[in-house]
């Protein structure tokens, strides 16, 4: 079964640390949801719904919950200076791939479906900087990458590509050649890459991965086009689960694709 988010020991998610604290203090001070919404009420108006979704760490808060919080609750300043503590200061990993950026160290298997661009635990320098427009994030980006060469076993990947993604210029020729021929170094027991062919599949939707951690357990990462969601919650997981399983079994097989890609690299980036 996968943990929900009020399951996950706090120091493993910001969001679960902060709910839970939310949560305790709100309890300590004898309010139900609704009371502590009510004299908040004034200031900044919060529903029981995204209270209830915060203190459970399904969601992040922003700042301002924390300052009203702290003021309804006479928490000295505790719950702003644990927002500060945990958000502040992360903008090279924005703020909703933060939960998924914390987790992906732990994680044994991580099946990814991108429609758009190499995933970023693949990405050479080069195409990483093509594709961001800050320092910090791109040695961030970088940063990740050390769960495949760490002291730790790394995890399996198994990502699936739109085939687009081997025609979309990100940084150039020589850039694009570089790329493409790192997925083929990469390609091992630990590291399976499939390509999806150019045409209307069920993964038309958005990038989304699946990681899977020592006890079984697992945590789903869907792409938007504004931002990002980290969720626990095991329906959605199912239904992740479900699609990359359709996705998969629409792409070529390991080796087919390989060639495919040696192929792009080729005739298309030379």
């Amino acid at each position: 079964m996968g943990q929900r988010p009020n399951d996950l020991r706090p120091w493993e998610s910001p969001n679960a640390l902060l709910g839970s604290e939310l949560r305790r203090y709100r309890e300590a001070a004898g309010l139900s949801i609704a009371a502590f919404c009510e004299l908040i009420q004034e200031s900044a108006p919060y529903s029981k719904s995204t209270v209830g979704s915060v203190e459970r760490g399904e969601s992040r808060p922003d700042r301002l919950l924390a300052v009203h919080a702290d003021r309804v609750l006479d928490t000295r300043e505790a719950l702003t200076h644990l927002w500060d503590g945990l958000y502040k200061g992360t903008n090279a990993v924005p703020a909703w791939f933060v939960d998924w950026a914390m987790q992906e160290p732990k994680f044994e298997r991580i099946r990814s479906y991108e429609p758009l661009i190499v995933p970023g635990l693949l990405q050479v320098p080069a195409y990483a900087a093509a594709i961001l427009d800050d320092e910090a994030a791109l040695e961030a980006r970088l940063a990740r990458q050390g769960i495949l060469n760490g002291d730790r076993t790394p995890p399996h990947l198994l990502y699936v590509l739109d085939e687009s993604v081997l025609y979309r210029d990100a940084g150039g020729a020589e850039v694009m050649r570089e790329q493409l021929q790192r997925l083929i170094e990469v390609s091992s027991r630990l590291v399976r890459i499939q390509i999806i062919p150019l045409r209307l599949h069920e993964g038309i939707g958005g990038a989304f991965a699946i990681g899977t951690l020592p006890d079984g357990s697992e945590v789903g990462y869907k792409d938007n086009p504004i931002n990002g969601d980290t969720t626990t919650d095991r329906a959605e997981l199912n239904r992740l689960a479900g699609l990359f399983a359709s996705i998969q079994s629409a792409a070529y097989p390991v080796d087919q694709s390989l060639e495919l890609i040696a192929k792009v690299a080729q005739e298309k980036w030379t």
